[in-house]
């Protein structure tokens, strides 16, 4: 099949119209009459029913059937043929939101400035749905929130960190470092459940059938919804951290305070020939970087 044949069938398609289509290719109408008899030919089916005086084509049902298989065979040729332009080192990365925001940004702006040649991809996605990537191997590694036990996948822990309780600074709330579980009012909560150990953790100290004030489906978005210095929210402390050279939110520590909060690596147990030295450049800069963060936590 050729390439411009199929994409002259995708085009009456979406357009509905032969006309239509022979303007978005840039083509005489004619041309792109002929592209799909051609393919017509080849395939020795029916496509599309011709009747005069009609301004929009209707498919047969060879045709509709006919679509799908069209679009993956336009996007296997792409990807095929981007092989000739890519670099030789490529990584594709998953992370859930939180850590995707606040700690590997780090890591990738070193790649970018020490490996410039190096192409990445990024994807933020929930933790179920980076193991299903990298299970399929659309990714090459992925950073979880809980751990699972997947044939031909590698789960090992990636970095820890505790959980603190953030609000905004104010005298009162900057004079209390350290706060108890019982000092907070559940109404004034910003909550987002961060991972099971720590629903188990808050169930203890808050009545779960309880309303909170707030809560949001995407963890980082408690800080833009504090806006009184009453409201409090339970965060890690990679977050909590990025807050701080605002001057505008104050950390407290908890005295009975929830489980550290876990977060996994996740590859495949074959790991891609094409990536191997990427992925050993990538975790070689989060190895400093995790190093870096620990020592500064110890120094605290």
């Amino acid at each position: 099949m050729n390439i411009d044949d199929i994409q002259a069938f995708l085009a009456v398609v979406s357009n509905q119209s032969l006309t239509k289509a022979a303007e978005s290719l840039h083509l005489s109408q004619s041309a792109v009459s002929h592209r799909l008899k051609n393919l017509e030919q080849r395939l020795g089916l029916v496509l599309i029913q011709r009747r005069k005086g009609l301004k929009t084509i209707t498919l047969t049902p060879a045709g509709e059937d006919f679509i799908l298989i069209a679009e993956k065979w336009v996007h296997l040729l792409l990807e095929t043929q981007s092989l000739k332009s890519r670099t030789n080192l490529s990584l594709s990365i998953g992370a859930v939101d939180s850590v995707n925001t606040y700690l590997l940004p780090n890591i990738y702006q070193q790649i970018i400035h020490q490996h410039p040649a190096m192409r990445l991809h990024i994807y933020t996605q929930n933790s179920n749905d980076l193991y299903a990537l990298v299970e399929q191997r659309t990714i090459d590694i992925a950073f979880v929130l809980h751990e699972r036990i997947i044939k031909n996948i590698e789960v090992s822990p990636f970095f820890s960190e505790p959980m603190v309780l953030i609000r905004l600074a104010s005298s009162e709330n900057m004079s209390a470092p350290n706060i108890h579980p019982q000092q907070l009012n559940p109404r004034d909560e910003l909550y987002h459940n961060w991972f099971p150990a720590y629903e188990i953790w808050h169930n203890k100290w808050w009545n779960p059938l309880q309303a909170t004030h707030i809560q949001v489906s995407n963890g980082p978005m408690v800080l833009p919804l504090l806006r009184t210095p009453h409201q409090w929210a339970i965060v890690p402390l990679s977050i909590a951290q990025a807050t701080t050279a605002t001057n505008k939110y104050t950390i407290q520590k908890l005295f009975v305070p929830p489980p550290d909060r876990i977060c996994y690596k996740v590859i495949h147990k074959f790991v891609k020939s094409s990536t191997e030295k990427a992925l050993i450049i990538f975790e070689n800069f989060a190895s400093e970087l995790l190093a870096q963060i620990n020592y500064l936590r110890k120094c605290k």
